[in-house]
C-alpha cells in the first residue's frame, strides 16, 4: 500500500543562500548529490522521473538521529546516559548540518517528563537525565529530533522505548491482558485490489500497545464460501493471495488463542487498475509482474515506468509495454543500495499506481573487535579492552563509539537496538517494530519472509510524488541551527494584539560570562536569537528599545516539538518474577547515592570561547584601580580616553571616537551592563551607582553585529554579574531559561593499590563503564580500561558507532564477574 507522509507543511522563505554556503563544508556529501543532475527531455518519462526526482531531493534535505543509551531498564535514582549520532538520511554519513539536538523522556500521554537540549559537534554528542524519584513506573518514551527535523512528521524523530521502575511508589500496572484490543489491517501489495486480477494481502494484527498477535484465519465471500486460510508468521503478521471476484465483497474470519474470533471486511476491489506481484529469483534478479484489468482503456499497448531508489538514490528505472494486460520487469538485485528501496509503477500519464517495499540486509560494515583479557573476573579489578575498527576487508578504519557495560539479570536484557537495525530498518518504517535485530541475524527462508511481510505493512516515503512531479519547491517553517541553540519568540504589540512587524529586539544573558543578542522580528513578528556556547541554566533578559518600541512584548517559544508520533508504547506491567532483583537493585541504588552522590553530580564545563561578543576591547579598566568617583560623568571624563561625554538640552550624551584615525563617530554608541543594553544613557549616567561597577571594556570602532552596527561599544560589568539593581524596563521580559545541557562526568573508581581495593565503602554499581566519545586511532585501534564493582554477575558490553563514510557496527560481548577481590 502506498503510504504518504503525514503532517501540515507550513511555507516560510529561507535563507537558502546561507543555507548553502554552511553546507559546502559537506563536500563529499555533496559530491555524491551532484553526480545525477542532468536535464533530460521530457519525452522520456523514465529519464523525466529520473531528473524531477534528483531536482527534488537536493532541496529537501533530511537528517536521521540515533541515540545510543546505556542500558534500556531504569530505577528511579539512576542516571539514563545517552549518545546522540547525527547522519544524513540518504547516505548515513556522519552531518553537521545541526548544532543543536534535543531529547525529551515521554510518558504514555506523551507528557514530556525530562528535556534537554544537546551540543552536538561533527555529528555527534551525548548528555544524561536524571531520573527523579517522583517517576512512575512504567514505560517511557525517549525521543530525539533537532531544528530542522521539525519541519517533517514526527514520525522520523529517533523513538525508543525504555522501561523505569520506581521500588519506592506504589505503581498500577497497565490495563490487564484480558482487556487487550485487536487491532487487523490489510495492506494489497502495491496498493490496491483489482477485479480479476490475483494478489497478495499481507495483515497485521495488533494489540492497543502495537505488539504483534499471533492468529489463524479463513478468508470467505459475501456467499459464505471459504476461499483461502492463513496463518500469522511473526508478530502478528503474516499474508495470503487471491483472487477478488466482481460484485463480491470479502471478509477474514481472525481466531485467537483462548477461542476469540473476530471478523474483519478486506478492502474494496477496482474494476479498473494496476496489481504487482515481487519475487526474488535464484539468478539474483527481482521479477516485479504487473498486471492491468482487461477491460482498462489502451490495454494492449500502454507503457508503463518502474522507478526504485534507495533512501532516495536513484538505482534502477526502466520501461515496459503492458502486452495482454501483463509486464514483467526484471531487477538486478545488486543494483539496489542496501537497506530499504522502494518500488514505484508508474502509468503513462507519470502518474503512480502501484508500490511497495523490499529489504536487502545490509552485510556488516563497520566490524568491530572487542578483546578482553579474560572472560571470567573478580570483584574490583581492572578490565582492560582493545577496541579495533576494521571495514570488511579488515583495513583499519577511524571511527567514533560508544560503549556500555552494564550488568544482566531477571530486569536487564541485552538492548535489541542498535545503530545497525534503526539506520538501515527501523528508521525507514512507520509504526512500531518489534525485534528489529530478528531481520538481521540469519538468512534462514522464515527470516526472508518475514522482512518481506514487513514491507507490505509498514510502507513508508519521505517525501509526496505529487511533490516530485510538480516540482514543489519546499517550505520550511524552521531553520538548521549550525551555529547553535535558536531562541525564539514573537513581537506583539501590547496595545493592538497585532504582530510586531520588523521590530528591534534584544537579548541578555547576565553573568560571569555575559552574552548579548540582537535581532528583528519579520513580517509575521517571529524573532530568532541565535545563541553560541550557551550552557547551563541562566536568566535571561529580552527586551525591544523603549525609546522607539515601548508598546511591545516578546513571548519567548518553547524550543520543543508539539507533535508527536502515534507510536503506542508497549504493555507494563510490574516485573512480579523478580522480587529479588528489584529488591537488590533498590538498595543498589540507595547505596550508590549515599557514598557517591557527589561524584555522581560532577559536571563538565565545555571548552567554548567565554568571551564577549566583541572579542577583546580596545581598552579595558578595572575601576577599582582607579579613583573611585561617585558619579559616572566624572568617571568617563577624567580617565577614559577615546569617549566623549557631553549635554545637549539637558540630557547626557556619548561619542566614540575611532582608536586609529582619532575621528569621532558618527552615531550613539551601543551601552551595555552586565550585557544588558542600556537605551535611556541620560538616566544610567544621572542614577546608577558607579561603586558597583567592576570594570568598563571599550570598543573604538564602529562594530558590526547581527543586522546592525554600533558607532562604538561601553560594556559596564558589575561585580557579580546581576545588574546590582540596575532598573528594566517593565515590558522587558525575564525568565530562567535551560541552555545547552552540561556534560555530567561519568563516576567510575579506580582499585590500583592494595589501600582502594581494601577500603569498606561499598561499590554497587550495575553500570560498570560509560563512554561516549570513543575515537579509533589511524589504526583503528583504542584502549579502554575500567572496574568491576562489588556485584557478581554476567555483564554485557555493547559498543557501537561510525565511520566517516557512513560505515556502522555493532558488538556485544558478555563476560561474568565472580568472587571477592583479593588484593596480592
Amino acid at each position: 500500500m502506498i503510504m504518504k507522509a503525514s503532517g501540515k507543511q507550513i511555507r516560510l522563505t529561507v535563507n537558502w543562500q546561507r543555507l548553502i554556503f554552511s553546507f559546502r563544508k559537506l563536500p563529499a556529501l555533496f559530491l555524491l548529490w551532484g553526480l545525477c543532475e542532468h536535464v533530460y527531455s521530457q519525452n522520456d518519462s523514465s529519464e523525466f522521473l529520473r531528473h524531477q526526482f534528483d531536482v527534488y531531493r537536493k532541496q529537501v534535505l533530511q537528517e536521521k538521529l540515533f541515540v545510543h543509551t546505556d542500558k534500556s531498564v531504569y530505577l528511579t535514582g539512576e542516571i539514563l546516559w545517552f549518545k546522540i549520532y547525527e547522519v544524513d538520511a540518504f547516505f548515513h554519513m556522519p552531518f553537521a548540518i545541526s548544532a543543536v539536538a534535543y531529547v525529551e523522556l515521554l510518558d504514555k500521554n506523551d507528557k514530556p517528563l525530562l528535556q534537554a537540549k544537546l551540543a552536538l559537534n561533527k555529528g555527534d554528542g551525548n548528555g544524561s537525565f536524571d531520573l527523579p524519584v517522583m517517576l512512575n513506573s512504567g514505560n517511557y518514551k525517549l525521543r530525539a529530533y533537532t531544528n530542522w527535523m521539525k519541519n517533517f512528521s514526527p514520525d522520523y524523530f529517533f523513538e525508543k522505548t525504555v522501561m523505569i521502575i520506581n521500588t519506592q511508589k506504589i505503581t498500577d500496572s497497565d490495563q490487564p491482558p484480558q482487556t487487550l484490543q485487536r487491532h487487523i489491517d490489510f495492506f494489497p501489495e502495491g496498493g490496491n485490489l483489482v477485479n480479476s486480477l490475483r494478489s497478495k494481502v499481507a495483515f497485521r494484527v495488533t494489540d492497543q500497545y502495537g505488539k504483534g498477535m499471533d492468529c489463524e484465519g479463513i478468508l470467505m465471500d459475501n456467499n459464505g464460501d471459504s476461499i483461502t486460510s492463513f496463518r500469522s508468521l511473526k508478530f502478528g503478521i503474516g499474508n495470503f493471495s487471491f483472487t477478488p471476484v466482481d460484485r463480491h465483497t470479502y471478509k477474514a474470519v481472525i481466531r485467537f488463542a483462548g477461542g476469540i474470533q473476530i471478523e474483519k471486511e478486506l478492502p474494496q476491489a477496482y474494476d479498473k487498475g494496476f496489481v504487482m506481484r515481487l519475487e526474488r529469483k535464484d539468478s539474483g534478479h527481482l521479477e516485479i509482474t504487473v498486471r492491468q484489468a482487461k477491460d482498462s482503456p489502451a490495454n494492449s499497448s500502454q507503457l508503463i515506468y518502474l522507478f526504485a531508489h534507495t533512501r532516495e538514490s536513484i538505482k534502477w528505472a526502466g520501461t515496459k509495454t503492458v502486452r495482454n494486460g501483463k509486464a514483467v520487469f526484471l531487477v538486478d538485485i545488486s543494483k539496489l543500495g542496501d537497506g530499504i528501496s522502494q518500488l514505484t509503477i508508474f502509468d503513462d500519464n507519470r502518474k503512480p499506481v502501484c508500490e511497495r517495499l523490499y529489504f536487502i540486509c545490509p552485510k556488516k560494515g563497520l566490524q568491530l573487535v572487542v578483546k578482553k583479557s579474560d572472560s571470567i573476573y573478580d570483584c574490583r579489578k581492572k578490565i582492560k579492552l582493545n577496541i579495533f575498527s576494521e571495514d570488511r576487508s579488515g583495513n583499519p578504519r577511524q571511527a567514533d563509539l560508544s560503549l556500555a557495560v552494564y550488568r544482566l539479570d531477571s530486569l536487564q536484557s541485552p538492548d535489541g537496538v542498535n545503530i545497525d537495525n534503526y539506520l538501515w530498518l527501523t528508521s525507514d518504517l512507520t509504526g512500531r517494530i518489534e525485534s528489529p535485530d530478528y531481520y538481521f541475524n540469519n538468512t534462514e527462508p522464515e527470516t526472508i519472509e518475514a522482512s518481506d511481510n514487513l514491507m507490505l505493512t509498514h510502507g513508508w516515503r519521505r517525501f509526496r510524488w505529487e511533490d516530485v512531479l510538480q516540482n514543489r519547491k519546499p517550505g520550511f517553517e524552521f531553520t538548521p541551527e549550525y551555529n547553535g541553540h535558536s531562541i525564539t519568540g514573537k513581537i506583539t504589540d501590547s496595545r493592538s494584539g497585532l504582530p510586531g512587524q520588523h521590530i528591534d529586539g534584544f537579548l541578555s544573558v547576565p553573568g560571569n560570562n555575559t552574552q548579548f543578542r540582537n535581532a528583528k522580528s519579520d513580517g509575521r513578528g517571529r524573532i530568532k536569537f541565535e545563541m553560541k556556547n550557551f550552557f547551563g541554566s541562566s536568566e535571561i533578559v529580552v527586551q525591544t528599545n523603549p525609546l522607539h518600541d515601548s508598546g511591545y512584548t516578546i513571548d519567548i517559544a518553547s524550543p520543543f516539538a508539539d507533535k508527536y508520533s502515534s507510536i503506542p508504547l508497549p504493555y507494563f506491567s510490574m516485573p512480579e518474577n523478580a522480587p529479588q532483583s528489584l529488591l537488590y537493585a533498590s538498595v543498589n541504588t540507595q547505596v550508590q547515592h549515599l557514598y557517591a552522590d557527589k561524584k555522581l553530580q560532577e559536571f563538565l564545563m565545555p571548552a567554548a570561547d567565554t568571551s564577549a561578543f566583541y572579542a577583546d576591547p580596545d581598552d579595558r579598566y578595572v575601576l577599582d584601580n582607579y579613583t573611585r568617583f561617585t558619579t559616572l560623568e566624572e568617571i568617563i571624563r577624567e580617565y577614559v580616553q577615546g569617549v566623549n561625554i557631553s549635554k545637549t538640552a539637558g540630557k547626557f550624551s556619548l561619542v566614540v571616537s575611532d582608536k586609529i584615525s582619532q575621528a569621532r563617530l558618527n552615531g550613539t554608541p551601543l551601552v551595555l551592563i552586565d550585557g544588558v543594553p542600556v537605551f535611556d544613557i541620560d538616566k544610567f549616567i544621572n542614577d546608577y551607582d558607579p561603586l558597583k561597577i567592576y570594570k568598563l571594556e571599550v570598543v573604538k570602532r564602529k562594530y558590526f553585529f547581527g543586522y546592525k552596527s554600533f558607532d562604538g561599544i561601553l560594556a559596564f560589568t558589575t561585580y557579580k554579574g546581576d545588574l546590582a539593581g540596575y532598573e528594566l524596563d517593565r515590558n522587558a521580559i525575564v525568565l530562567n531559561y535551560e541552555g545547552l545541557q552540561l556534560q555530567r562526568r561519568f563516576y567510575s573508581p579506580e582499585y590500583e593499590n592494595e589501600e582502594q581495593l581494601n577500603n569498606h565503602l561499598p561499590d554497587f554499581r550495575n553500570l560498570l563503564y560509560w563512554n561516549p566519545e570513543i575515537k579509533t586511532n589511524s589504526q583503528g585501534n583504542q584502549e579502554e580500561e575500567f572496574y568491576t564493582s562489588d556485584l557478581p554477575g554476567k555483564y554485557a558490553m555493547m559498543v557501537q558507532g561510525i565511520d566517516a563514510s557512513g560505515l556502522t557496527g555493532c558488538q556485544l560481548v558478555l563476560f561474568e564477574v565472580r568472587g571477592k577481590g583479593k588484593s596480592k
